[in-house]
């Protein structure tokens, strides 16, 4: 295949090749954003009623990632957040006890190409815009799979091939060194370009394309080129064809892992994810000197930090700020009508809801049908949480992370994975001298059918019953966890769709990769965009940063565009 023909294909695929995935990795260690350990105020209020540029319902990180970048082009931005609090999904509680001040993060738990300037897009939105939270780092976690504990070392091919041969044996390491050549094309193709370069129109030519694709490796191109024709290795398909290609069996630890994996960054199976998230995380978490990452303050210190984007450019946000309906008149969208009644006037406007919410906000709309209003988008099920503030007095250095799996043969069974974080691990502040919070959960296997219709004290039973498999996850590593906690609280799918207005408490849309993509972010209203994880490319938080500035570059023009990527390659956090 000749290199024109070879750039032809890249630029066919480049709106199939963005891996926003959960793990997005950098060792670079150039620094420029501002540093704020906690937000020291409420989100800033504004008038009710007004006008400005673009309006974005809802704060989660994407529809935050958009205003921010929006704001720093110049735009006037107004975001309207129904809950008391920024941030979606990011967001935490505190809970004042005798032993002191717990402060819970109940949103994303596992970062990483965070703590430095990397192609994670969260990272990239941060940056670009001039702010950041603090950040803690570790470089392993510990697994609990039935083979015996698997430790995870960021960073270190070495370290997960020695880990893989001995709980697998040595077919499972040669499994490993068969698949991370398999994916060395895909992934090349994937992290070629910094996912702030892309845009949706003609101005990607400027922005990614000749800057960036003249940098990819010929050969690598031209051995993904061989593998998306004979061997169906597609991007924007399941990364079980990479497994396959390789010839891995789905009965290898090696394939085992990775359908954990998958299922932890989308909610899906390997059979299910897209091709392009799990490979770029595969480069990236391996790459030497990879870490993980904690925001001080939890994931809401990631809110705060765009918060202060917003507003040190006039931008403002408004709380309790419920909108009823997307105001479109002649076919446009010109604003949102909150629920006092007050408009909010605007020439964009951007939703950050899940689709099944922003549809409802609409008057009838046809061909909705694979847009981001199309509200038959499939659901995955929902959480259950256990936050628990507990004595560590005795207790030998904890790891950050613990997940354990309890059987292999079905990632997506309830009861079968959890995951634990215990953040005050590296962040002090999390909790008081002597003590440790920790946050469990199911990751999106928990039927929110399960929950509906229960009286209250049925449904407090049900709480107390349903926990048991969290403790005892739990007591893997610290068997007197129960006797050890001063607080805990339960939190079901009910919370979700209560506190979050997640639609029956969803993490977010399921469409299965292979299948139906994304959908993309410009809707058929004329005016009207959506971002978030009913969007492309998913689920995740680099995923919804990625939706955010997909919106962010297709309401500001190539020019401006440009001029942000040349300020952040002389700060030195883009290449």
């Amino acid at each position: 295949m000749c290199r024109r023909a070879l750039i032809l294909l890249f630029v066919s695929l480049l709106p199939l090749v963005v891996p926003f995935s959960i793990l997005s990795i950098s060792r670079s260690s150039l620094s420029a954003p501002i540093l704020a350990r906690r937000s020291s105020h409420a989100p800033l209020s504004a008038s009710r009623d007004g006008t400005s540029d673009v309006v974005v319902i809802g704060s989660g990180l994407g529809g935050l990632s958009a205003a921010a970048l929006l704001a720093h082009y110049g735009y006037s931005v107004t975001v309207c957040e129904s809950h008391d609090r920024i941030g979606g999904c990011a967001h935490g509680f505190e809970r004042r006890t005798a032993e002191g001040t717990f402060r819970f993060d109940s949103g994303p738990s596992l970062f990483s190409g965070c703590s430095k300037p990397s192609s994670n897009p969260m990272r990239q939105v941060l940056d670009a815009v001039g702010e950041t939270p603090e950040w803690g780092s570790y470089n392993e976690w510990t697994m609990y799979v039935p083979e015996g504990i698997f430790r995870v070392k960021s960073g270190d091919k070495r370290a997960f091939e020695s880990e893989m041969r001995r709980l697998g044996g040595t077919s499972a390491a040669a499994d490993w060194r068969r698949l991370l050549a398999a994916n060395e094309a895909l992934a090349a193709l994937v992290a070629g370009i910094p996912p702030i370069a892309l845009r949706a129109d003609a101005g990607a030519l400027k922005t990614a394309v000749a800057t960036y694709v003249p940098k990819l490796d010929p050969t690598l191109l031209a051995r993904f080129g061989a593998d998306f024709l004979l061997k169906g290795v597609d991007p924007s398909g399941p990364f079980s064809r990479v497994l396959d290609a390789a010839g891995i069996k789905p009965t290898s630890l090696v394939y085992r892992w990775f359908d954990f994996l998958a299922f932890a960054l989308s909610g899906l199976p390997v059979t299910e994810t897209s091709a392009a998230a799990v490979s770029f995380m595969i480069k990236e978490f391996f790459a030497d000197g990879a870490v993980m990452d904690v925001p001080l303050g939890g994931s809401p210190a990631i809110a705060a930090a765009l918060e202060r984007a917003i507003t040190k450019n006039g931008g403002s946000i408004l709380t309790k700020a419920h909108v009823d309906e997307i105001i479109v008149e002649g076919g446009v969208a010109v604003g949102a009508r909150l629920a006092d009644g007050s408009e909010r006037r605007a020439k964009h406007v951007v939703s950050n809801a899940p689709v099944w919410a922003t549809a409802k906000l609409m008057p009838s709309v046809h061909g909705t049908t694979g847009s981001c209003l199309d509200s038959t988008a499939p659901k995955t099920p929902s959480f259950l949480h256990l936050h628990c503030g507990f004595d560590a007095t005795g207790l030998d250095p904890l790891a950050v992370h613990h997940i354990i799996v309890r059987d292999w043969s079905d990632v997506t069974k309830n009861n079968n994975l959890v995951f634990v974080s215990i953040s005050s691990v590296l962040d002090d502040d999390a909790a008081p001298a002597g003590h440790h919070v920790l946050h469990a959960y199911l990751p999106a296997t928990e039927p929110y059918s399960d929950w509906v219709g229960l009286d209250k004290k049925a449904y407090l039973e049900k709480k107390e019953t349903r926990a048991e498999v969290l403790w005892k996850a739990v007591e893997e590593f610290i068997p007197d966890i129960r006797e050890r906690s001063v607080y805990s609280s339960i939190g079901t799918p009910l919370t979700h769709e209560r506190f979050l207005r997640r639609p029956e408490g969803t993490f977010g849309s399921a469409w299965k990769a292979g299948e139906k993509t994304f959908p993309g972010h410009s809707s058929p209203v004329k005016g009207l965009y959506c971002c978030g994880d009913s969007t492309f490319p998913g689920i995740g938080v680099p995923a919804v940063a990625g939706s955010g500035m997909a919106v962010a570059h297709a309401i500001a023009p190539v020019d401006k565009h440009l001029r942000l990527l040349e300020d952040m390659r002389r700060a030195g956090t883009l290449v």
